[in-house]
């Protein structure tokens, strides 16, 4: 057995995912745009990230789908929590979404095996291209994650059969949902 066992470092907390509930255990010190989450009350976390500190900050939604901000320290994960199996929480992401995400149109493509969508190996994301582009060349991939619930199948699927002949042709303008931010990134709002 090695002695330089306490150089190890200690490992890393738990980092909690979008769909997670948790119970906010202590108050924040940390500073954001967003209004802190309070202790005592519990939150379905949105998005995570860590800033340049060191902090991992969490976005997190209340059950009336109003935005907040908490750190990693300052909660804990509810266990054998199922967002699907909740309604008040998949009210409140939905309203969440209904009020920040916005419609855009894009285009699919025929991929080379003549789907009339480009898809990622894992089948999870689809490769889109804003109607204005020239370029062939041009767009983005989007995961299905983005997509409001209520347009994953819409933007996953099409209504168009597979054709061999027309690999790398435009297949359909397709209209979705996405967060404003993901939108202007990828050209498909200005």
């Amino acid at each position: 057995m090695s002695n330089y066992s306490y150089y190890r470092k200690p490992p890393l907390p738990l980092r909690h995912k979008m769909g997670d509930l948790v119970n906010v255990i202590k108050n924040t010190r940390a500073r954001h745009t967003l209004p802190k989450a309070t202790k005592g009350n519990r939150y379905l976390v949105l998005s995570n990230y860590t800033n340049s500190l060191g902090t991992t900050k969490y976005i997190v939604i209340d059950n009336e789908g109003t935005e907040h901000f908490t750190t990693e320290k300052a909660v804990e994960k509810v266990l054998n929590f199922s967002l699907e199996d909740s309604p008040v929480w998949s009210q409140a992401k939905r309203i969440w979404m209904d009020r920040t995400y916005i419609p855009v149109f894009a285009t699919h493509k025929y991929a080379y095996s003549g789907m009339p969508y480009v898809a990622s190996r894992d089948g999870n994301s689809r490769f889109i291209r804003p109607i204005s582009s020239k370029d062939d060349n041009d767009g983005a991939w989007i995961h299905k994650d983005y997509v409001h619930d209520h347009d994953v199948k819409l933007f996953m699927s099409s209504s168009f059969p597979p054709d061999v002949k027309k690999q790398g042709e435009i297949s359909e303008t397709v209209t979705f949902r996405i967060p404003l931010w993901l939108a202007e990134k990828h050209g498909l709002f200005k």
